[in-house]
């Protein structure tokens, strides 16, 4: 018994050079990658989370009077849309996910990595104010870090996902 077979290979090719194409200018998949990524990112920040998960060190009985005006990291909200602006970044290959060098992410750095014991001194007026007290000078205990940025496991997962739905979307344009 025989049995012929014949493949017409166009439409492989076609996929192929489709899938080759797409991967060799990224711009658009990254773009998709680090949209993913900033919204799991900020989701993680309004939450209290570290990359990891983990729950962020319980802020200090003076920060929590100030709380009201809306805490450290979210006071203004100028550090997380300078997290935002850049979240978009991509070039040629590259994406970068962090801050965007302003005095907002500088800050942001400090809190991610955390901070050393320091004093603080006025600078435009003769004392300080901070929950409800005055002084002229203040040792600050340090930051403690507060993860703002990383790539656990759950965000590799979601790469592979979007690489995924990207490459699957690629794909199905072919037919």
């Amino acid at each position: 018994m025989l049995f012929e077979m014949k493949f017409q290979v166009e439409h492989l090719n076609r996929a192929l050079a489709a899938a080759r194409n797409s991967l060799a200018h990224p711009q658009e998949l990254l773009g998709s990658v680090g949209d993913a990524l900033l919204r799991v990112n900020i989701d993680r920040h309004n939450a209290g989370l570290a990359p990891d998960g983990s729950k962020w060190k319980e802020l200090s009985p003076m920060t929590l009077i100030e709380k009201r005006k809306g805490g450290p990291l979210n006071k203004t909200g100028r550090m997380l849309e300078s997290f935002k602006i850049l979240g978009q970044k991509t070039t040629g290959d590259t994406l970068v996910l962090g801050f965007d060098g302003t005095t907002e992410s500088l800050r942001a750095g400090l809190h991610h990595s955390g901070t050393q014991p320091y004093t603080i001194s006025p600078r435009k007026s003769k004392a300080l104010k901070f929950g409800g007290l005055y002084r002229k000078r203040v040792n600050h205990p340090g930051l403690p870090a507060r993860r703002l940025v990383g790539l656990p496991v759950s965000d590799r997962q979601l790469i592979a996902d979007v690489t995924h739905d990207y490459l699957t979307v690629i794909l199905n344009r072919v037919r």
